[in-house]
């Protein structure tokens, strides 16, 4: 049977290939970019306009200044005002781009990866931007060097204005640090869990054989891989449910679900009943704030 899904868009449908792991593009965009979620990571600033940002399920205002990063596990869209259209830059590019430091601060806890960064820093970050669509637009020695070190700075950047957004751990995780190699294993996780994810593809993320992988996780995070991956799979659906429009089939498959079934199966054992009676449930209680 054929799923449906918002549309993800690939790194081949974008010309990114190991020799160009990165493409830069600049546009004003009236109206609405529709839900949609990519293969690839997307570096977002901004430079003028007002509207809505729509990721995985909640909204968060953009402006002049925002600057926010998408992973490959992400659902979103963009809501222009209409009398102030958003322009924006994106740079567009593979995991391979990121220094390992950088992605460890990113991804290690929980962040809401967007922030408003200082007027006095819009010029330059600016400057930046075009300086990496001009190097990637005439691709010469030197090129992916100045990109990704200007890139690295951005992402620093990201991550300090975000860390008033990092939330408590989630899905059971202690409060503790965490071995660096099972961490890159759970960003792992939390990058692709609507695949077929296996204990194997985490333990390889990690190092570790399958046994031995299984066995630290348990004893780090505090539950089955199985059952933390399902709680992130759940939790990503309640928020849609609650959020979006989108059909309850295409919620179950964007979730890493491969079946309807299963799906409702698991959703009532953890709620008390059924996807579609947890939307209208939430839609009451959204309509009974607006009448308060």
């Amino acid at each position: 049977m054929e799923t449906k899904q918002p549309p993800r868009l690939t790194n081949e449908e974008y010309r990114l290939q190991p020799h160009a792991p990165v493409q830069v593009f600049h546009g004003v965009h009236p109206g609405r970019i529709q839900l949609h979620w990519h293969e690839f990571y997307e570096l977002s600033y901004v430079v003028s306009g007002k509207g809505e940002h729509r990721l995985n399920g909640s909204s968060y205002p953009l402006s002049s200044g925002t600057i926010f990063l998408l992973t490959p596990a992400d659902f979103h869209e963009l809501v222009s005002l209409e009398e102030e259209p958003l322009e924006i830059y994106n740079l567009i590019f593979t995991e391979a781009m990121m220094d390992d430091n950088v992605y460890h601060w990113l991804f290690g806890g929980k962040l809401l990866l967007q922030a408003q960064l200082d007027e006095k820093r819009l010029p330059g970050v600016f400057a930046d931007y075009e300086r990496m669509k001009e190097e990637n637009g005439v691709w010469r020695e030197g090129s992916e060097i100045a990109i990704r070190a200007t890139l690295q700075r951005l992402l620093v950047d990201l991550y300090r204005g975000s860390a008033a957004n990092r939330l408590l751990p989630a899905n059971g995780t202690r409060d503790r640090q965490l071995n660096l190699n099972l961490q890159r294993a759970l960003i792992y996780i939390h990058h692709h869990f609507r695949e077929d994810l296996r204990l194997e593809d985490a333990a390889s993320q990690a190092q570790y054989s399958a046994t031995y992988f299984s066995e630290c996780f348990s004893k780090s995070v505090g539950q089955s891989f199985q059952r933390y991956l399902q709680n992130v799979r759940m939790q990503f659906a309640e928020s849609l449910l609650q959020a979006s429009s989108l059909p309850v089939t295409e919620i179950c498959y964007a979730s890493g679900f491969n079946t309807l079934g299963h799906f409702e199966r698991v959703f009532r054992q953890r709620k008390g009943m059924s996807p579609r009676q947890y939307r209208n449930k939430a839609e009451k209680a959204e309509d009974m704030q607006h009448l308060s």
